[in-house]
């Protein structure tokens, strides 16, 4: 008899840092924000990642159509995408000024630092705000709630907390470099509560999917070889369930089928690098496994709208990758 061939060994790949390459998250400001007695501010719209940890006292914000107001305690972290205006108070209350303004007037840009309000401080916080690249705002609200509230007791707590305390002290410092330093320190508190937020009880969506014992193996595996032909066969032995179980757990936790997802990032990845390279359209088609360029030009227009080819110069030109 002859012998049946080994299966192909399942590749593992990392979702979440594939996800923050393609978004290119890149640090804007980041503030050390100190305050003492009664005050409510309001402040805009934006159009930006904003992160939120909480070092001491507690503040009250709440996102303009939101359900409810989000509390943020010591170790606590708050994402925000959503662009909603909010109010963000020690009492909700109080009737909120002109936060703009407010931050305006209390910037001392030298040290990156906001500070208002009489006597000793009683609430302490980083603000973190990050930009993303252009056109991929959809990626974002796919794998992200408008506002993720992580709390103090997550797994990740700990090292959220050191890295707070390492915030703190650079803040005070006053060292050369001071706000480089503060700028990582925030790019990594945000990563920290992302897996945070996957590694706990409420995780839901994209995030909680990578966490799912079951389907984290599968979006794994599809990250660490987009380009292999993969059939739901081998994705349910990758997590450990039938061909059926499979369909039904993926669609529930990241919202489509598990080939329909590959197809998806297939053509995210397409996009960014018709965009910002000048690979022929060939060479992409094989790396991101189709057969030939015809086939991946018919995927690629029935996705985007566009060919290929016109896609890239259109995108050169705006510098988006949408």
């Amino acid at each position: 008899m002859r012998a049946r061939p080994a299966p192909a060994e399942v590749p593992v790949g990392d979702p979440l840092s594939d996800v923050l390459a393609l978004l290119q998250i890149r640090d804007g400001t980041s503030l050390r924000i100190a305050a003492g007695g009664a005050w409510a501010l309001r402040l805009p719209s934006y159009s930006y990642l904003k992160f939120i940890a909480q070092v001491e006292g507690r503040q009250w914000i709440r996102v303009d159509g939101g359900d409810t107001a989000i509390c943020l305690e010591p170790g606590d972290c708050l994402v925000m995408h959503g662009g909603r205006p909010f109010v963000v108070a020690s009492d909700l209350a109080l009737a909120p000024v002109d936060g703009v303004a407010h931050f305006a007037a209390a910037m001392d840009r030298a040290s990156g630092s906001v500070r208002w309000g009489e006597g000793a401080p009683d609430m302490v916080a980083v603000a973190g705000r990050f930009e993303i690249a252009p056109g991929q705002r959809a990626l974002l609200d796919e794998i992200l709630p408008p506002e993720l509230h992580i709390r103090a007791a997550s797994r990740a707590a700990p090292a959220l907390r050191a890295l707070l305390e390492l915030f703190r002290d650079e803040a005070q410092a006053g060292a050369p470099g001071q706000r480089a330093v503060t700028a990582g320190l925030a790019r990594i508190a945000l990563v920290q509560a992302l897996r945070a937020h996957g590694e706990g009880p409420a995780a839901d969506g994209w995030l909680g999917a990578l966490a799912d014992p079951r389907i984290g193996p599968v979006l794994r595996a599809l990250h660490g070889d987009p380009a292999r032909r993969w059939t739901l066969p081998e994705l349910a032995r990758a997590g450990g369930m039938s061909r059926s179980a499979l369909a039904l757990r993926f669609k529930a936790l990241v919202g489509s089928a598990p080939l329909h997802y590959l197809q998806q990032w297939r053509m995210r990845l397409a996009r960014q690098a018709l965009v910002q390279g000048s690979e022929p359209v060939a060479t992409l088609a094989y790396r991101l496994g189709y057969a030939s360029e015809s086939a991946f030009s018919a995927a690629f227009k029935k996705s985007t709208g566009l060919a290929p080819g016109q896609f890239r110069q259109q995108g050169t030109a705006t510098g988006l990758t949408r």
